[in-house]
C-alpha cells in the first residue's frame, strides 16, 4: 500500500506569516510614534531646565527693558489713532492699497515734504504721522457679501458648480468691498485733514472713465425698465377694460364659456403682475447700483475729529524694550553656551 500524501497547508502558513508581518508593522509604528513623543517631551524638559537655570537673568532683562521703555513712554509724545471705513468701486481697491503702502513708506523715510505734498497738508502736520495701514473690514463677512453679489449678477449655468471655497481662492483682499484705513499720529486733530488727499490719490482718470461709462449704462438701463413698467401697467389696464366690456356681452352666454374666458384672463393678468414685480425689483437694484457706483470711493465712516490714544500694546515702548532686552539677554546666553561647547569640543 502506498502512503497517502497530505496536501500542503500553504494557506494556513501564508495567513500566519501575514498576521506576523501586520503585527510587527503595527508594533514598529507605535514604537516610532512613542520615540517621537519621547523626544518631544525630552526637548520640552530641556527647554524648561534652560529657562529655570537662567530665569533670573531673563527676568532682570525684561524688567530693565520695561522700566527704560516706560520712562521713554512717559517723557515721549503720545500716539493717537483714528479709523476710516470706505467702500471701493470699479476695482479701485488695488490702487488704494498701493497708495497707502507708498504713503507709509514715506513716513518710514521721514520724507515729510513729499507726504505733505501728496496729502495736501502742512509739512509740520505730515511730520507727526507715524503709521498708515489699510486692511479688509470684517474679511469673512466681506467675502460672503461679494459671493452673493457675484451669484446675483452671473448666469446660473456658470455658477451652478462654483462653490464659495472656489470663489474665496480667486479673490484678493483688495478686491473686497469694504476696507478700513488706520492712521497713527502724534497730533490728535490731523485725521480729518487726510481724507481728501487719500481719496484723491485713488480717484485717477482710469477709474473716473470707468465710473462715467458705468453710470451712463445704469441710467440707460433704468430708463428702459421704467418704460417697460409703464407699458406693462398700460397693458394690464387695457386687459381690465376689455374684460369689463366682454363681461357685459357675455351675460347671455353660457356659464361654461364665461368661466373659460375669466380663467384665461386671470392667467394673463397673473403673468403681467409677475413681470411687473420683476421690473420693480430690477429698478430697485439699479437705483441701489446708481447710489453706490456714483463715486469711485464711498466714505462709510470718516476719521474722527479728535483721535483716541493708541491702546495697542505692541506699539508701546515699554513692551518693545522689554522684548528687545529679553532677546538680547537670550542671545548672549546662547552665544556663551555655544562658545563653551566649541571650547570643549574634540
Amino acid at each position: 500500500m502506498t502512503d497517502k500524501k497530505l496536501p500542503p497547508q500553504e494557506e494556513e502558513v501564508d495567513l500566519g506569516n501575514l498576521f506576523k508581518v501586520i503585527g510587527k508593522g503595527i508594533k514598529n509604528f507605535f514604537n516610532f510614534l512613542g520615540d517621537i513623543l519621547q523626544n518631544i517631551f525630552h526637548y520640552f524638559i530641556l527647554l524648561l531646565i534652560f529657562f529655570k537655570n537662567h530665569a533670573i537673568k531673563l527676568g532682570l532683562a525684561i524688567l530693565i527693558g520695561f522700566i527704560i521703555g516706560f520712562v521713554l513712554h512717559k517723557i515721549g509724545t503720545k500716539s493717537y489713532t483714528s479709523n476710516m471705513l470706505i467702500e471701493t468701486n470699479y476695482g479701485s481697491g488695488m490702487q488704494l492699497y498701493k497708495q497707502i503702502d507708498y504713503l507709509n513708506g514715506l513716513v518710514k523715510k521721514k520724507d515729510s515734504a513729499s507726504l505733505a505734498n501728496l496729502l495736501n497738508i502742512q509739512t509740520t502736520d505730515a511730520a507727526k504721522i507715524s503709521r498708515l495701514e489699510v486692511y479688509a473690514y470684517q474679511p469673512e463677512r466681506n467675502l460672503y457679501n461679494a459671493y452673493d453679489e457675484y451669484l446675483k449678477k452671473t448666469d446660473t449655468i456658470y455658477t451652478r458648480n462654483f462653490k464659495f471655497e472656489d470663489f474665496k481662492k480667486r479673490v484678493d483682499e483688495y478686491n473686497l468691498r469694504y476696507h478700513q484705513i488706520k492712521v497713527s499720529s502724534e497730533l490728535n486733530t490731523i485725521f480729518t485733514k487726510l481724507t481728501p488727499g487719500i481719496i484723491n490719490l485713488v480717484e485717477n482718470d482710469y477709474y473716473k472713465n470707468k465710473r462715467d461709462i458705468k453710470l451712463n449704462e445704469l441710467n440707460q438701463k433704468l430708463n428702459v425698465l421704467n418704460k417697460n413698467l409703464v407699458q406693462i401697467d398700460s397693458l394690464r389696464k387695457t386687459y381690465k377694460d376689455v374684460s369689463l366690456k366682454e363681461a357685459e356681452k357675455l351675460t347671455s352666454s353660457s356659464t361654461i364659456e364665461i368661466s373659460k374666458s375669466d380663467s384665461q384672463k386671470d392667467e394673463n393678468d397673473i403673468k403681467l403682475f409677475e413681470t411687473s414685480n420683476e421690473l420693480l425689483n430690477n429698478i430697485s437694484w439699479t437705483n441701489e447700483d446708481l447710489v453706490r457706483k456714483n463715486n469711485i470711493v464711498n466714505i462709510i465712516s470718516d476719521f474722527d475729529m479728535v483721535g483716541v490714544p493708541d491702546k495697542s500694546i505692541t506699539h508701546k515702548k515699554y513692551f518693545q524694550f522689554a522684548v528687545l532686552f529679553f532677546g538680547l539677554m537670550l542671545g548672549w546666553i546662547l552665544l556663551k553656551q555655544l562658545n563653551r561647547y566649541l571650547s570643549s569640543y574634540r
